[in-house]
């Protein structure tokens, strides 16, 4: 389309010489001011494009030094979860261990019932 390093040096030439003329004390034409003021506008834009350019990288490492953080976070919440896990699969051996303990207790009061049962019976014929 349109070649930046081309306008530039058109325009670098141009303003050199209206300021070599300025300085002469020459009147300025109109259509002088405007080269100018591009002048001063593309050294503007230059600028603001350089600034932009450092707080975009700065912001990117501000961002990457962040996810660093959110990554050691995340990876202690993942530890505290795992031991978490830990504990759940303790409170199920100890609820096994429980339901175990009620299914030998209920077969044993099964049992001394039936036979409490069987001398009542035996004993009362």
């Amino acid at each position: 389309m349109f070649d930046d390093n081309l306008f530039d040096e058109w325009l670098d030439a141009q303003s050199r010489q209206i300021f070599t003329r300025l300085t002469a004390g020459e009147a300025l034409r109109p259509e002088e001011m405007i080269i100018l003021v591009l002048k001063a506008q593309t050294n503007h834009f230059a600028h603001l494009d350089q600034d932009l350019r450092q707080e975009m990288i700065q912001l990117r490492t501000d961002m990457d030094k962040r996810f660093e953080q959110v990554d050691k976070r995340f990876e202690q919440v993942e530890k505290r979860f795992e031991q978490v896990d830990k504990r759940f699969e303790q409170v199920d051996k100890r609820f096994d261990e429980i339901i175990r303990r009620m299914d030998r207790f209920m077969f044993w009061s099964l049992g001394i019932t039936v036979a409490a049962a069987v001398f009542v019976v035996n004993y009362l014929k």
